[in-house]
């Protein structure tokens, strides 16, 4: 099959897949409204101060599985790095932008770490305790988030020397920065 319509198919799933917001889902479970609490993302974060940390934690693996679904596959089934950085932007587009079920999702820190770790292994393992330890002393997963996806760029740009994987790990990260910066300077505002 054509990689162009491979990557095709790749973008229409990744940006569905985008779109389940998982910490909505969750908060609805417990009759929650998770967008008028706290900082009002529906992101890991926040459900870990506003509900606990089972739930939580438990939104955060299931988002980092969403990135590892968008990603991994195609790596698996020996497929081009570039269909994967496609999905990625099209899941981007689906759970940060535009979401034809309602609102979008929240900032995408776990999900792009999932699809980080298929991109870059490596750097991603090598990430790990150093971000732990950054989030042990700070207590602030914003700070960690940053310090995870810095690391994990240096160090697997120096382990596996993929320009395309490694492109694509700033390309995520660049997007949760900017979506940070929109979402709180709004949350700012309405304050």
């Amino acid at each position: 099959m054509n990689y162009i319509i491979i990557s095709a198919i790749w973008a229409i799933t990744s940006y569905f897949i985008g779109t389940v917001s998982i910490g909505d889902y969750v908060a609805k479970l417990k009759k929650v409204d998770i967008r008028s609490r706290g900082t009002g993302n529906p992101g890991a974060s926040n459900i870990y101060a506003e509900m606990g940390p089972l739930y939580g934690i438990s939104v955060f693996f299931i988002d980092i599985a969403k990135g590892l679904i968008i990603t991994l596959p195609i790596i698996l089934l020996g497929y081009p790095t570039w269909i994967a950085t496609v999905g990625i932007i099209f899941f981007l587009l689906g759970h940060m932008v535009i979401n034809p079920w309602g609102r979008p999702g929240g900032i995408g820190m776990a999900t792009t770490m999932g699809a980080g770790i298929v991109l870059l292994p490596i750097g991603a393992l090598i990430s790990v305790i150093p971000s732990f330890l950054i989030l042990v002393i700070t207590r602030r997963p914003s700070y960690t988030g940053v310090f995870a996806f810095i690391s994990t760029v240096i160090a697997g740009w120096l382990v596996h020397l993929d320009l395309v994987a490694t492109i694509s790990v700033l390309i995520l990260a660049g997007s949760i920065l900017i979506k940070f910066q929109f979402q709180y300077r709004d949350l700012e505002t309405h304050k």
